[in-house]
């Protein structure tokens, strides 16, 4: 239902009319994320993954917008004692974003925002079961855009995000990505 409600806001964005001011964006962004587990859990289960982010979004007006995202880690193996982990995560979300133009022709763009995302972690034991584990992520964003041309734009972000579950405190994510706006 979540996922519904996500794809539907998506579509939204992509309905509205270009005369209201409104400019719809996609991207794609590769991130490096570190988690700070609330025990030792990285002693058995990997702290660092990369991962890619699928964007969609809109400026509602040269200081505002929002945007969706879909993230997916790749699966990351650690051993403990004898007995290997694999683990991956995944992640969708919205964030609401606040743009500060640099100089006369608004080139450069600092981004600060705020967001919520629902994250998911697996975790497999070789040669038993698997553990999976949801929680909620209120996300805080920094970062810069460099806009090339009218269309394209290169990013650079920092995600701190802050989760509601025991065994994930924190997460950190960098993420370095690509805009194309319509």
């Amino acid at each position: 239902m979540k996922k519904t409600l996500l794809m539907s806001g998506i579509a939204c964005l992509f309905a509205v009319n270009a005369n209201a001011g409104i400019t719809p964006y996609v991207g794609l962004d590769f991130n490096y994320s570190t988690f700070d587990y609330a025990y030792d859990a990285e002693d058995y289960v990997e702290d660092d993954y990369q991962s890619l982010s699928i964007i969609a979004g809109a400026k509602f007006h040269k200081n505002f917008g929002a945007e969706a995202f879909y993230q997916h880690s790749g699966k990351e193996k650690n051993s403990f004692l004898g007995e290997t982990y694999t683990t991956d995560f995944q992640a969708y979300g919205i964030d609401f974003l606040g743009y500060l133009p640099l100089g006369c022709d608004g080139t450069v763009e600092i981004i600060g925002g705020v967001g919520i995302g629902e994250y998911e972690m697996k975790v497999k034991e070789v040669g038993y079961g698997s553990n999976k584990e949801e929680s909620l992520g209120y996300r805080l964003n920094v970062g810069l855009q460099y806009n090339i041309n009218e269309n394209w734009g290169i990013r650079g972000m920092y995600h701190h995000v802050y989760t509601q579950k025991s065994d994930i405190d924190a997460i950190d994510e960098f993420s370095l990505g690509v805009r194309y706006s319509f």
